[in-house]
């Protein structure tokens, strides 16, 4: 399977160290954890986001300390006025967290299902 180049996530609002903050459900992180367990991203595929300028953030306001395991944080961030890169610290995901997978997500991403099955049969 051909690895991706390049992710675009969405973004309510994040900082300049890469510190994002999504929709709040999870399924960004989700979707980014399916392709790390498929093998077609890796730690170093960058990710990014498209945002307005009042969406970015102070620092001290999206503290990286907040995140936690499952947050995805982003490498780039492109503004209307800037195109930032973010050089974070901040780990990314490793793959799906099966524990934090509710039932709602299983029946909202098929693909969530058809990758435990094959888990399973492994």
């Amino acid at each position: 399977m051909n690895e991706i180049d390049f992710i675009v996530v969405a973004t309510v609002a994040c900082t300049k160290l890469g510190t994002r903050l999504g929709k709040g459900k999870g399924y960004g992180e989700v979707e980014y954890g399916i392709l790390r367990d498929l093998g077609v991203v890796t730690k170093e595929t960058p990710v990014a986001t498209l945002i307005h300028d009042v969406q970015l953030l102070d620092d001290d306001e999206l503290r990286p300390s907040l995140l936690e395991v499952h947050d995805l944080p982003v490498d780039i961030i492109a503004t209307p006025s800037q195109v930032i890169r973010t050089r974070t610290a901040v780990p990314k995901p490793h793959g799906i967290l099966w524990e934090l997978i509710s039932e709602q997500m299983m029946q909202d991403i098929g693909a969530l299902s058809h990758l435990k099955h094959l888990k399973a049969s492994r």
